[in-house]
């Protein structure tokens, strides 16, 4: 194996195009970000997405400070159903990448120019 490739997993079944198309993936703006106290790894994200606030629970919190996020723009998953985390709602789902072989995850930031609430396909 090469040193820059990872053995992959397989790929998930297939989905139909109608099934892709109910994913309503959005740019949002993180307003505000901390560590959850009754957790080890997650972070609270509070996130403008163009039409008002929401908060994103993320389990990223052994990679990122929350002052690294805030102002940043980040792909959410925005109608994915709200799950409790924590005690707390979550009104949605970041996109990031996750490398466990290099113990590390990546959010999937967009580009500054790109305006908050516009829709990501």
């Amino acid at each position: 194996m090469e040193p820059n490739e990872l053995k992959q997993e397989p790929f998930k079944a297939e989905i139909e195009l109608e099934d892709f198309r109910k994913l309503d993936f959005r740019i949002c703006q993180v307003v505000a970000c901390e560590e959850v106290v009754k957790s080890r790894n997650f972070l609270k994200l509070t996130v403008n997405d163009g039409q008002g606030e929401r908060t994103i629970m993320s389990t990223i919190r052994s990679y990122y400070k929350p002052e690294e996020l805030v102002g940043k723009k980040i792909v959410v998953l925005v109608n994915l159903k709200p799950h409790k985390f924590c005690g707390v709602v979550s009104e949605g789902m970041l996109i990031a990448v996750d490398m466990p072989e290099q113990d590390d995850c990546k959010v999937l930031f967009a580009h500054d120019g790109c305006p908050v609430g516009q829709s990501v396909s």
